[in-house]
């Protein structure tokens, strides 16, 4: 059977994916000389949890043609990911010139020639700033997590849940869900669209308040409350959550948690603490966010108040 590869490029819409051959899929692993795995901890290498292009996803289906890794695994230039450990892979294993290779497979996606556009772009970026995020990530992290996790809640944003980050990251179900999931904190393991749920198709790239279609039009169909005016400060009720867009490309959600900082789900690859460039987030308005330069709107989720798809 078919090994399913996607390339993990987008947040709120599904990323692009194709088929590769069995053979073609072990010349891929034998080409990365992969290290020895360890367990992940706080101290390994980092999953890039980052806006934009992050390597690919691999899903072996029906008898593996790799025994020795699981039946879904993430590979990106530099690290090979699976649920519960890591290893280093040789940056020079050209997976870039894998996906170009097959962008004529892809069955999902209906601008090859934009998407190409898009990965030309993108996967230079990443690959410029992984040093730097993997740099920023031991600087904070453990440090985030204790404060998420380990203080009392003093801030006034005492109904926004918590990243809950072991629950959003666990197993191959919850990747079914993307960072509008998150956002709202329902699991409908679906990878939710702004607006379906009232039968809204929207437009992926679009802000526009006036526009039947825009995504935050849906947001507003699905029942969240917009808050244009809001300055990143907490509702009575309920949480507050970010809308962002990559024009012409997608979009893609933040929420606020219980002690100011913000968290977030890029796609279907983990939930994480940090911003692309491995650092806190206090405002979302000037987090780094990659290619998702246009910020839309502050929203409201009133819990119990709204419904997802």
């Amino acid at each position: 059977m078919p090994v399913k590869i996607t390339i993990n490029l987008f947040s709120g819409r599904k990323s692009p994916s194709f088929s590769m051959s069995d053979s073609a899929a072990r010349k891929l692993i034998d080409n990365l000389s992969i290290g020895r795995f360890k367990k992940r901890t706080l101290k390994t290498t980092p999953f890039p949890d980052v806006l934009g292009y992050r390597g690919i996803t691999i899903e072996q289906g029906g008898k593996k043609i790799i025994a020795d890794l699981p039946d879904k695994f993430y590979l990106t230039h530099d690290s090979i990911f699976t649920a519960d450990s890591v290893a280093a892979t040789d940056k020079s294993a050209g997976l870039d010139t894998v996906i170009f290779d097959n962008l004529g497979n892809i069955r999902d996606f209906e601008d090859i020639k934009k998407l190409k556009g898009l990965l030309e772009r993108k996967i230079p970026d990443f690959l410029q700033k992984r040093d730097i995020y993997i740099k920023n990530y031991f600087i904070n992290y453990e440090m985030l997590l204790e404060e998420f996790y380990g203080r009392p809640r003093i801030s006034p944003c005492y109904c926004a849940p918590v990243p809950d980050l072991d629950n959003w990251n666990i197993n191959l179900q919850v990747s079914a869900n993307n960072c509008y999931n998150y956002s709202t904190n329902y699991r409908t393991d679906t990878f939710a669209q702004p607006g379906q749920a009232s039968g809204l198709n929207i437009t992926v790239s679009s802000c526009n308040p006036s526009s039947g279609n825009s995504v935050k039009a849906g947001a507003i169909a699905d029942g969240l409350v917009d808050l244009p005016n809001n300055n990143n400060t907490c509702p009575r009720k309920g949480h507050l959550v970010a809308l962002v867009i990559d024009p012409n490309s997608d979009y893609h959600w933040f929420r606020k948690g219980p002690t100011g900082k913000w968290s977030h789900k890029p796609g279907q690859t983990p939930a994480t603490i940090l911003d692309n460039s491995g650092l806190p987030i206090t405002d979302p308005r000037t987090a780094d966010r990659g290619g998702y330069t246009e910020f839309c709107t502050f929203m409201q989720v009133i819990h119990g108040h709204f419904k997802i798809k």
